[in-house]
């Protein structure tokens, strides 16, 4: 009877060990031989082996670039709004931002249900022989058992237990701060991005015009040189510079590819997806900035999530100390459980016996307490130690404090350069043109030389490219400001900026 137990459980604990999966099964190989799993030496690159193959990671199978490419509408003109809402859905950051703060919150749980009982249910059953040593006739009993008990833990006071949950909701309230501030970066990186692929659309747009105007140029050139009106250098020169603006064409249709990457990774899509967006004569100028840069300070100081979010860090510290302290008192609890203790055994004496099934109730319930009288100076030192990270907190905090400040006023700072800058951009575009179709028309009339034509053409193609960038530095420092400021997408008080009403900052 005792060999059939034995094949049956051999048996059953094949079936069990069979019917697991590959990694359910631990191994020892890298126990026996721990440098097997290492690479072979430094020089040469790491390969996985046949049998580990299943083990390493399928990047493509893993890939959710494919989910941000499904929600691109090829047909549709995107706007800034638009590429914010593409963006925020499916850039991973922000996933990953919201994923960290649904863990916080689930850690809140985990250390709210410290003031709910402990329920727990355990059974075992099985074969057992019990030897009984007697002078002269020794015995024993055998048989099989079932114990079933559940049991119940619910504690009654702990000091620790308020500053945990303390620490949980903390911890819940800077990782949702944090993604408020991943958000914020989120649209900051687009919008400076989108901002910048407009600005390389129209210098490719006014690289296109320069080339197109040298073209004429030199054919105005080379039929002056036909009539002996002009010198041979004159219309070498002319088709250098036709040689130069094509150059130039080609370095600004490499830009535009690079912006558009760097849109495409700030939307959280792959650069071969073709998006149709606005151009920057559609973008309209900021309007009417009434905000001193120290108002746009103190609204920083206020509104910025990650000064909330260094904030909310602090005070986990300070909940340290409280649940450092409490861990001198002690914890009270109780403790009880019902179950069932079934058996059936007989006497094993060499002769038959009669078998016996016994089957009993069996209840307890306890108050448990448990204090800790001297643990080697660990809670001094541990309450120490969370004093100091406290501190540290608090300068971390601090600092913060400081770098927004210095954020915000080199932001609105650089908010007043760009306006003056568009201003004097604008006046540069209407003289390089004026001057440019002086230059034209006295060339036409035997007056003005070729040098002086093609500088005027030179300088109006530097003051294209000096107006677009004007126009998009301006945009940019806009939305830096409002970054800074800690402001969002529908932050309409400072993203309206006007270049002709911009406080003094003193």
């Amino acid at each position: 009877m005792n060999v059939f137990r034995c094949v049956f459980f051999t048996l059953l604990l094949s079936k069990l060990l069979g019917c697991a999966s590959k990694s359910e099964i631990p191994s020892i190989d890298n126990a026996l031989n721990p440098m097997s799993a290492a690479p072979v030496n430094h020089f040469d690159n790491w390969k996985p082996k046949l049998t580990d193959a299943p083990e390493v990671p399928d990047l493509k199978a893993t890939s959710i670039l494919p989910v941000g490419n499904r929600l691109v509408e090829h047909q549709k003109t995107y706007e800034l709004t638009d590429l914010v809402d593409l963006g925020m859905r499916s850039n991973p950051v922000t996933r990953n931002s919201w994923e960290q703060a649904r863990s916080a919150a689930a850690a809140l749980g985990i250390a709210e249900a410290q003031w709910l009982p402990v329920i727990s249910l355990n059974s075992q059953g099985g074969y057992a022989r019990y030897p009984f040593p007697a002078p002269g006739s020794a015995f024993s009993l055998k048989g099989e058992s079932i114990n079933s008990t559940v049991s119940m833990t619910w504690s009654l006071f702990d000091k620790t237990r308020s500053p945990k949950i303390d620490v949980a909701t903390q911890q819940l309230f800077a990782a949702n701060f944090s993604l408020n501030r991943t958000h914020q970066k989120v649209l900051w990186d687009i919008q400076r991005s989108f901002y910048g692929l407009l600005a390389a659309e129209s210098r490719l747009e006014a690289s296109e015009i320069t080339l197109h105007q040298s073209v004429q140029n030199a054919n105005s050139i080379e039929s002056q040189f036909h009539k002996g009106l002009a010198t041979q250098p004159e219309a070498l020169l002319a088709i250098q510079d036709q040689a130069k603006a094509g150059y130039e064409l080609q370095g600004a249709r490499g830009s535009v590819m690079e912006r558009q990457a760097e849109l495409a990774e700030s939307l959280g899509i792959t650069p071969n997806v073709q998006l149709r967006t606005v151009t920057m004569n559609d973008v309209p100028l900021p309007k009417g900035l009434e905000e001193s840069a120290d108002s746009i300070i103190d609204q920083a100081l206020t509104d910025r999530p990650d000064l909330a979010a260094k904030l909310a860090d602090l005070r986990v510290k300070e909940a340290e100390i409280r649940k450092a302290e409490a861990t001198y008192w002690p914890t009270i609890g109780f403790s009880g459980d019902a179950g069932w203790k079934q058996w059936s055994y007989q006497n094993a004496t060499g002769s038959p016996g009669q078998t016996v099934n016994i089957g009993s109730p069996s209840t307890d319930a306890f108050i448990t307490m448990n204090w800790n009288l001297f643990e080697g100076f660990a809670g001094t030192n541990g309450i120490a130690q969370a004093e100091a990270n406290r501190n540290a907190a608090q300068a971390e905090f601090d600092a913060l404090q400081l770098k927004v400040i210095r954020d915000v006023w080199k932001a609105y700072a650089e908010f007043k350069i760009a306006v003056r800058k568009r201003e004097f951009a604008v006046a540069m575009l209407r003289a390089a043109e004026r001057s440019y179709d002086a230059a034209k028309d006295t060339y036409a009339q035997g007056v003005a030389t070729v040098i002086e034509l093609l500088t005027a053409e030179k300088n109006l193609a530097n003051a294209r490219y000096t107006e677009i960038d004007s126009k998009a530095g301006l945009l940019q420092s806009a939305a830096a400001l409002v970054y800074a400021a800690g402001g969002s997408a529908d932050n309409s008080a400072l993203a309206s900026t006007s270049p002709q009403s911009v406080s003094n900052p003193n």
